[in-house]
């Protein structure tokens, strides 16, 4: 199968100094371990399916709130265009959304530890939103990953799709949806995310807080060319955890920005505005932590498919 050339999507402007992280990177996160590859495909009736150790589950939905917004009052997003020559100066630019690194990782895989402390570094870091996706293919080595959901494993099995791979593996980063990396070092990551907080806007975005709530408005500054999942993530800042079995026995791991789950709040074409009236406690309200973050993620699908592609936005709630 030939693979899908997803660096063509534009994803949104984001101006931020970089070398400050990569530095930090350089002397703080050790380099990654080899990449574990998951075990037996349960696929080999499907010469285009990725190799995948557990079935996926279908993603949660909860229809979306949508409700009149006023057209004054809002914080804007990136509102500028493609084609505005020269850009505003570095401290004169409005408020940006940040560059979303996801890694997929596990509580039972002996090389992702280096990757999730590289996490932590990133979460400290101005313009960059890293969340940690685990997965629950490694589950059976002796140890069950407390925060593992088949949820995730499907999203990285539809990332592993979209790109044309055959296999999954841990610990696997994916920046903004399009760029993906085995083992990355400090540098080939800031490279990743320089590029993408470099790059022109699709989406403007504006936003303001009422009663409670979040009024957001998203509206295309392009043609989007493909359906858009507009989704509300859940996710825990940190937890230390004790691992008591399978490879990493015996271990304590700090793990951040922990995705607890995704809710679906609308489809959207990108023809139009879209308005939303977005309470981030009322679904599952009392079953999630009090410290429980909330971001909402604006993620165009591959043209004719529902296989994820690049993020246009990230919205952080609180």
């Amino acid at each position: 199968m030939e693979k899908v050339n997803m660096i063509g999507f534009i994803p949104m402007q984001r101006r931020f100094p970089t070398q400050a992280l990569a530095v930090a990177l350089l002397l703080a996160v050790p380099a990654m371990g080899i990449a574990q590859q998951a075990p037996a495909d349960l696929n080999a009736g499907d010469v285009n399916a990725p190799v995948i150790s557990a079935p996926s589950a279908p993603m949660r939905l909860i229809p979306s709130v949508d409700a009149p917004m006023p057209d004054d009052g809002f914080v804007g997003v990136n509102n500028f265009a493609a084609t505005d020559l020269p850009p505003p100066a570095l401290d004169a630019l409005p408020p940006v959304t940040p560059v979303v690194v996801e890694l997929f990782t596990s509580q039972g895989c002996s090389s992702c530890p280096p990757a999730d402390a590289m996490m932590a570094k990133l979460a400290d870091q101005d313009g960059v939103l890293p969340l940690s996706f685990h997965v629950d293919y490694w589950d059976y080595l002796g140890w069950a990953d407390s925060f593992a959901r088949p949820e995730f494993s499907a999203r990285q099995e539809a990332y592993a799709r979209a790109a044309g791979e055959r296999s999954v593996y841990t610990p696997q980063l994916i920046v903004e949806g399009v760029d993906t990396a085995v083992s990355p070092g400090p540098a080939q990551l800031m490279g990743l995310i320089e590029a993408h907080q470099m790059s022109p806007a699709l989406l403007n975005v504006q936003r303001r807080k009422q009663d409670g709530s979040d009024l957001i408005e998203l509206m295309p500054l392009s043609d989007l060319e493909g359906q858009v999942d507009v989704s509300l993530i859940r996710f825990l800042p940190e937890r230390r955890v004790e691992v008591r079995g399978g490879e990493n026995d015996g271990r304590f791991i700090t793990y951040t920005n922990i995705v607890l789950g995704m809710e679906t709040l609308a489809k959207w074409d990108g023809s139009a505005p879209l308005r939303l009236n977005v309470r981030a406690g009322q679904a599952g309200e009392g079953s999630f932590p009090d410290d429980t973050r909330h971001v909402i993620l604006v993620q165009i699908g591959l043209a004719g498919s529902e296989l994820p592609g690049a993020i246009l936005a990230a919205i952080e709630l609180d």
